[in-house]
């Protein structure tokens, strides 16, 4: 039985935009976040050099009809700059199904993704990784 004190079986981490070396916009992978209550996107920067901005689209269709989005369910701000070797988070309270992390390059450098799942319907969610 999972307690509410045990965070590991209550969060399922998948990545939208894996480590990478940026030298333009980047479209994050789709996330499915079926099954979870709540969505937090972390991005982290670690290079010197790196600049640009990260936002949450979300669509109701797998693979299509992605846009911003809107103030009222995004908790921080959309759209936020990333400087170099910093991570920052954006919170999610919408009700779409598929979200993707969106990289708005303006100077190069690596950048990584992912988005925490958090409280799922039904715990325990059984990520090992």
């Amino acid at each position: 039985m999972s307690s509410i004190n045990d965070l590991k079986n209550n969060i399922k981490v998948v990545p939208s935009i894996l480590p990478q070396a940026v030298t333009g916009n980047v479209n994050g992978a789709e996330v499915d976040i079926r099954g979870f209550f709540g969505a937090t996107l972390k991005l982290t920067s670690t290079t010197a050099s790196v600049a640009g901005t990260i936002k949450i689209q979300e669509t109701d269709t797998s693979g299509s009809g992605y846009s911003d989005v809107g103030t009222d369910d995004i908790i921080g701000t959309n759209d936020v700059a990333i400087v170099e070797d910093e991570t920052v988070t954006i919170g999610y309270r919408g009700s779409k199904r598929y979200l993707r992390a969106v990289f708005t390059h303006s100077a190069d450098g690596v950048i990584s993704g992912d988005f925490i799942l958090s409280s799922p319907h039904v715990a325990k969610t059984g990520a090992n990784s």
